[in-house]
């Protein structure tokens, strides 16, 4: 068919306008591309890693730890609000499915409704537990109802009308609610008490998107110690053994005993547990990371040896470290049990009675009967009993190591009921002692 002059004048034109349309269009959508923000592409890596790897693998610790972190690295801007509302959307999911932490998860989604009203969850994670989560944000928050955003139709129903009629439809649109609609704003002071100005629109301040719940941190108690060692000797209350073993014998006088104890005959400690000293410390401790903490105690030591000339360091310092066995224990209230290692400086004196028998040669008894009186004066210028019984105490330290295990209670956020048992090596005076503890600590 032929074609008019006219007609063949205006194809070129329209090839020249569809062209033109195409470059800006390329050019408006580069544009786009270059303002898009800078972390989107990384944001969505980390949302793909953390729910289709570690999600997937039941690893949700480290599937919360991406998130977070990504979240973070958003920052106030470097995220568009579609990314970074699906970010929240994710780590809700995370809380509410994988550690059943509710009420994180509700925070998490009701940051995301704030951020982006038309967020929505995963129907694949979409449990009864997460949506009903989501439902409480959305109710909290008051954004992101379930009907489209924007206008509303109001369609008035008509009267009666003859058959064959025309029927007239009323339509009417209605601005969607005043609290779906973010106020436009420049800076926080012209946003309500409680919201701030966020990419041009007041918002509240989104919980979610901080580092970790307000722990507390540092914590101080008091802590209270029975110690109770572990031992044995020979001829303990022998001049030898008193000065090699580290063992003090006392009369009932509370004088030191330095006769000649028969060789081989009583005087012995056979191996088993005895009470010895107690303390008495104050206890600091620092949150280092979310489940380790390091400090220290600074106290007293009581039940010492020091009549006879023996001496008795009553001082206890004491550095240690306490790992918890569990994830971020100090965000939640109610059991945390952990492991502890520590070192210092203590003294540990364990008493037990010991039965002697004067050796009747170094005394002058009769060695035929062990009735028979001594009658020579010892070293000391004093008559022994021939049989007497004697309070033998093995003094151990004064350095310390211990292991140890325990759990921490917290029926407050700011008040822990501690519970220990640690099991210490002293030296250079080598002894085991086994040490309980009960204590008192408040957060800060």
């Amino acid at each position: 068919m032929p074609v008019r002059n006219g007609s063949a004048r205006c194809a070129p034109r329209a090839l020249i306008a569809i062209a033109a349309g195409s470059v800006s269009g390329g050019l408006i959508a580069g544009a786009a591309d270059a303002q898009a923000p800078p972390r989107d592409a990384q944001a969505e890596a980390a949302l793909n890693e953390a729910m289709g790897v570690d999600y997937l693998e039941t690893r949700f610790d480290q599937a919360e730890r991406k998130l977070r972190a990504a979240i973070d690295a958003c920052g106030a801007s470097d995220c568009s609000p579609a990314v970074e509302a699906r970010l929240f959307v994710a780590l809700g999911s995370v809380l509410a499915l994988g550690k059943k932490e509710l009420g994180g998860a509700r925070d998490a989604f009701a940051d995301a409704l704030r951020i982006d009203p038309s967020a929505k969850l995963n129907p694949d994670l979409a449990t009864p537990e997460v949506s009903s989560a989501f439902e409480q944000a959305r109710a909290a928050t008051g954004v992101g109802a379930p009907a489209a955003a924007g206008t509303q139709l109001k369609i008035a129903p008509p009267p009666e009308q003859l058959i064959r009629t025309p029927v007239p439809v009323h339509v009417e649109v209605s601005a969607p609610p005043e609290q779906e609609r973010p106020r436009q704003c420049i800076d926080d002071r012209q946003c309500n008490r409680g919201l701030t100005c966020v990419r041009g629109a007041c918002a509240a301040t989104r919980s979610a998107k901080q580092a970790a719940p307000d722990v507390r941190r540092s914590w101080v108690g008091l802590t209270f110690s029975p110690d109770v060692a572990l031992f044995s000797g020979r001829d303990v209350c022998s001049l030898a053994s008193q000065e090699r073993d580290n063992f003090v014998c006392l009369r009932g006088d509370g004088t030191r005993y330095d006769g000649a104890p028969t060789p081989g005959v009583a005087n012995d400690v056979n191996l088993g547990f005895a009470l010895a000293t107690s303390r008495v410390a104050l206890a600091y401790d620092r949150l280092v990371l979310d489940n380790l903490t390091v400090g220290g105690r600074v106290g007293l030591a009581a039940g010492g040896t020091t009549d006879g000339g023996a001496t008795f360091l009553p001082l206890h310092l004491e550095a240690r470290a306490q790992l918890f066995l569990m994830a971020r224990p100090f965000e939640q209230l109610g059991a945390r049990p952990f492991v502890l290692a520590a070192a210092g400086v203590a003294q540990v004196d364990a008493e037990v009675d010991v039965k002697v028998l004067e050796d009747a040669a170094a005394c002058g008894a009769d060695p035929a009967s062990i009735e028979s009186p001594c009658t020579r004066p010892g070293q000391s210028g004093r008559i022994e009993e021939r049989q007497q019984t004697l309070a033998a105490t093995r003094q151990a330290g004064q350095g310390f190591a211990s292991l140890g295990v325990g759990v921490a209670y917290a029926p407050l956020e700011a008040v822990s009921l501690n519970l220990a048992l640690r099991a210490s090596l002293t030296f250079p005076a080598m002894t085991t002692v086994l040490s309980p503890e009960v204590g008192l600590s408040l957060g800060f």
